[in-house]
């Protein structure tokens, strides 16, 4: 008697047993990458400055949070509250962590870095003052 049907017969029992009782983990769904600001839209590349960051330099014409470092060549923006990476002024923006930044961008956050030179009495009166407008606003007829 040949076993060898058998023994095919057995094994794909046992293979189908498994398939059987091997259960699929649901994937979760990826979260949607983060938006990233507009490519620059200009007809040649902005006018650089010095600026105190060391190795890098702004272009203020072009935005005021436009940073060129050339030490690794590339070009770094803050928009969308966070900053970006691109390989070309004009180019497609990456969204970075401040581990990936030049250190001298890691301590400037564009919208805050005024809001840091003021002390917190400064930043309450003026708050006061904007508040004390609206307030006009709203009254006036």
């Amino acid at each position: 008697m040949n076993t060898r049907p058998i023994a095919a017969l057995v094994a794909s029992a046992f293979l189908a047993a498994c398939l059987g009782t091997l259960q699929i983990a649901p994937q979760k769904p990826e979260p949607p990458p983060p938006p990233v600001p507009d490519r620059f839209q200009a007809e040649q590349a902005p006018d650089l400055v010095p600026t105190e960051v060391d190795g890098c330099q702004a272009a203020p014409a072009l935005d005021p949070s436009l940073y060129f470092c050339a030490k690794d060549e590339h070009w770094y923006r803050f928009a969308l509250n966070r900053w970006y990476l691109a390989f070309a002024w004009d180019g497609n923006w990456f969204p970075v962590s401040s581990a990936e930044l030049p250190p001298g961008l890691r301590k400037i956050t564009p919208k805050t870095e005024l809001e840091t030179v003021k002390t917190r009495e400064e930043r309450l009166k003026e708050l006061e003052r904007k508040l004390e407008e609206l307030d006009g606003e709203q009254q006036a007829p």
